[in-house]
């Protein structure tokens, strides 16, 4: 396993992290048994950077977590999230938070959260928008820069009183506009940012033709700003595999994205024989990009996951070729 600097934290992370949605029973079939040999057997590989939430599956993914961390918590960093889920949340912010990473320690059985991190959309007017189909649905408030900025500063109540290291933003499908204000504040340490095979936007600018969420170059403002970069998505929700682990409708994005990456796979060669290995190295490619937390739900996968970062760098002429054809979406 590889190590990179987590921007100005300085925390040494493992470039192949571990996401917490599938350990939270989110997407794909699993077993809590499973969840907690694969949390455990991690460490082994040499993975130290766990990230969940308390919104996968309800607190499941954190417990998940914690109780597969156990006795092995000073050899890992744990980023967890925080999300306002009612009107009176919104009012009353810092009380919010309190109770929001009170129950994650519980969960997570820790005194502390390494990084703790804003689980919203940021746009630039606010309203409630649709966060998980469900069932049932459930939904989120999109936050504006002044309400992220609120609730960054009511955040860092949970870092003076030691239950909380370090701070950081969910800048997925997050408006350039606002993001860009909140990773030049110096409330945040790290942003969660999309970045994929499909999606290169918070790298560079969109195609021409580009139908997908616009990620805004998020990646460069980061670096000016020191920022820690976590690299989610990197497998589209599934869609960046040989194969989808679940079953979804026609008209959705997961299955518009699968049929798209089919068009991918003359990048299978060498020591690289999955598309799902494919894309978690395009990802891993990129410098400046500190980890990536794909979603992982069982042993095989992680083993899939984690030798990544020993493979090669993806093939120079099969990136010029990848790059031609992403400019014509």
């Amino acid at each position: 396993m590889n190590y990179r600097v987590l921007g100005r934290t300085g925390l040494s992370v493992s470039e192949v992290g571990f996401g917490g949605a599938g350990i939270g029973h989110v997407w794909g079939a699993t077993t809590d048994a499973e969840c907690l040999r694969a949390v455990r057997r991690a460490v082994d590989l040499g993975i130290n950077f766990f990230d969940t939430s308390p919104m996968y599956g309800g607190g499941k993914s954190e417990e998940n977590v914690g109780q597969g961390l156990e006795g092995l918590r000073d050899r890992v960093y744990i980023a967890t999230k925080v999300r306002l889920q009612t009107e009176e949340d919104l009012t009353d912010m810092e009380s919010a938070v309190r109770r929001s990473v009170e129950q994650s320690l519980r969960r997570l059985r820790t005194d502390h959260v390494d990084v703790l991190q804003i689980h919203h959309q940021l746009g630039q007017e606010g309203g409630r928008y649709l966060a998980a189909v469900g069932p049932p649905p459930r939904y989120a408030y999109r936050l504006t820069r002044e309400f992220g900025l609120e609730l960054g500063r009511a955040m860092e109540r949970m870092v003076q009183e030691g239950k909380v290291r370090f701070l950081g933003v969910t800048a997925w499908d997050g408006h350039p506009e606002v993001v860009e204000p909140l990773l030049s504040s110096g409330v945040f340490h790290t942003a969660q940012i999309l970045y994929n095979l499909l999606n290169q936007t918070a790298a560079s600018a969109p195609p021409r033709r580009f139908n997908d969420v616009d990620q805004g170059q998020a990646i460069p403002v980061a670096q000016l700003n020191n920022i820690g970069i976590i690299g989610i998505r990197a497998h589209a929700a599934g869609a960046l595999a040989d194969q989808l682990d679940r079953e979804v409708t026609p008209d959705s994005e997961v299955a518009r994205d699968f049929a798209r990456c089919r068009k991918l796979s003359f990048l299978k060669k060498g020591p690289y024989t999955t598309l799902s290995q494919v894309a978690l190295r395009f990802c891993l490619d990129n410098p400046h990009i500190a980890t990536v937390v794909p979603g992982i739900k069982s042993l095989a996968e992680l083993d899939e996951i984690a030798a990544c970062s020993e493979l090669p760098p993806l093939d120079a002429q099969d990136m010029t070729e990848l790059q031609r054809m992403y400019r014509q979406t």
